[in-house]
């Protein structure tokens, strides 16, 4: 009788530690079920003669928003336009693994198309892996651009505040 009360407390606790194991990962393996995120968006252009280079936090965006349902997205006096973007894991076999592909319709880049990155991304924020690492935590992605062929404008996109549904 003891012997099957030891297993029992021990079939328990495993469990138990499965449980909240599984609570602790994203609670959907799907893109489909993120709601919104929040972006960290930073420009550089380098066309102003004073230079002009900020950054702000994006409100809550909504995935798959078309261009002309999305507000533009106010960078300083920088830069402006809507952000779009979308969230699969068509290229990946891992279903815990997802893109998330940015637009940026910028006011500055006018002959040429509009700066495009993507993420890649596990549902987290990244951990670090060895002391002194300069990589950010923040999933993110950089691109530049230029304007007219001759100025360059850079761009920063990272990942800053999501929910999923």
């Amino acid at each position: 009788m003891a012997v099957s009360k030891q297993l029992w407390i021990v079939g328990v606790v495993m469990l138990a530690t499965v449980l909240v194991t599984v609570s602790c990962l994203p609670q959907t393996t799907k893109a489909d079920k993120l709601i919104w995120m929040k972006f960290l968006v930073t420009v550089n252009d380098t066309w102003d003669p004073d230079g002009c280079i900020a950054t702000v936090k994006t409100k809550e965006l909504i995935p798959d928003k078309k261009y002309n349902k999305s507000e533009p997205v106010r960078v300083g006096k920088c830069d402006s336009g809507p952000l779009i973007y979308s969230v699969n894991n068509a290229a990946n076999t891992d279903p815990h693994l997802w893109n998330v592909y940015l637009i940026f319709y910028s006011s500055v880049i006018e002959d040429a198309s509009p700066p495009t990155c993507q993420i890649a991304w596990n549902g987290t924020y990244l951990t670090p892996t060895k002391a002194g690492n300069q990589q950010s935590l923040l999933p993110g992605c950089f691109v530049m651009d230029s304007r007219e062929g001759y100025h360059m404008t850079y761009y920063w996109f990272y990942i800053l505040d999501w929910m999923w549904g």
